[in-house]
């Protein structure tokens, strides 16, 4: 026998990767499950069993759908955008603390304008800052993104339980936006609000831009040489610059959505993961903007899955990490051993 290596299609690993996390999803519940097929109800169809776990499933996959945009603009000039925890937390604590000093009479739609604009210029500039040391001073943008990303998540920190402390209250969280500003709600009493189709509509407007604008051809060619890119005189360096802070700009505003949807404040470590989260929607997206809003339910499907298992088997949560570490390892495996028969 041989032994060789067969490079998969992008399709190939896809479906690879989805029907081996399923597969895995049900192996660790059989594992850690008392009552297997309970368990295996709860995480497959309890997502979908009534109107409320499944307007939280779809609300779940919004800030998924945004955020993985940002990784996949990202990638496209071939930077690695480690900073998304950061960037989401910098755009919610600008849009919140932006949202609570307007005042209440204020039409709705200027607030969640003003909120949103200010989630994506902090994120922004954030993203921004790591491309323009990599431009500059070839700093490598998935160290100084990592970096930048820890020293804003401490003083986030610092702001949600100092100065910006709730008094009123005995959760480190500030305080709460007024129900006037709130994006309006869709399937009550599920927390999914009007923010789906903003995430529905920046996948359509930046597939459009990607394929039929001059920007997006121009950014794909730096990704793919740059070398050749500098030989047709595209400034490299500034579209590298860009593509960090408009990856910042989505991870910003995916975390105003967070807060002036129905978490009405900034909570503490409200984003659990998510910019990790969003690396995982974007290599499952193979770089598609239109496979970002099936890798974004996909993620947001099997984390919906493991809290219903953890609050109905007492299955520890941590499962979902298991199950998307799995889904990126099959992913971004490019080529597949295969078994061969001498021929005599």
């Amino acid at each position: 026998m041989m032994h060789s290596e067969r490079e998969l299609p992008a399709g190939a690993r896809i479906a690879l990767a989805v029907a081996l996390s399923i597969a895995l999803a049900a192996a660790v519940l059989a594992l850690f499950t008392k009552d297997f097929s309970p368990a295996l109800g709860q995480f497959f169809f309890e997502p979908f069993a009534n109107r409320y776990f499944f307007g939280n499933y779809i609300a779940d996959s919004v800030p998924l759908m945004i955020a993985g945009l940002g990784v996949l603009i990202a990638f496209r000039s071939r930077n690695f955008n480690l900073g998304g925890e950061g960037q989401i937390y910098a755009g919610a604590i600008a849009a919140g603390m932006l949202a609570l000093s307007l005042p209440e009479r204020i039409p709705p739609a200027q607030a969640w304008l003003f909120a949103a604009l200010a989630g994506m210029v902090a994120g922004g500039l954030i993203g921004a800052l790591s491309g323009i040391l990599k431009a500059l001073w070839h700093v490598s943008e998935m160290i100084s993104s990592f970096l930048i990303s820890a020293i804003v998540l401490n003083v986030g920190d610092y702001l949600i339980t100092g100065p910006f402390q709730d008094p009123a209250s005995n959760f480190q969280t500030t305080r709460q936006i007024s129900s006037q500003l709130l994006l309006p709600r869709i399937l009550a009493p599920s927390k999914l609000d009007i923010s789906v189709f903003i995430g529905l509509a920046l996948i359509a407007v930046l597939a459009i831009m990607s394929k039929h604008t001059r920007p997006g051809f121009e950014l794909r060619v730096c990704g793919e040489n740059e070398e050749f890119a500098r030989y047709c005189g595209i400034p490299v360096a500034l579209y590298q610059s860009a593509a960090m802070a408009i990856s910042g700009a989505l991870y910003g505003l995916a975390g105003a959505l967070i807060v002036m949807g129905p978490q009405a404040r900034v909570m503490r470590g409200f984003s659990s993961g998510l910019g990790w989260s969003a690396i995982s929607v974007a290599l499952l997206a193979q770089s598609s903007e239109a496979g970002i809003l099936p890798s974004a339910l996909f993620i947001a499907y099997l984390k919906a899955g493991s809290d219903h298992v953890m609050i109905g088997s007492g299955v520890p949560s941590e499962i979902i990490s298991i199950l998307q570490a799995a889904a990126m390892f099959f992913i971004t495996a490019r080529h597949f051993p295969v078994r061969k028969r001498r021929r005599p």
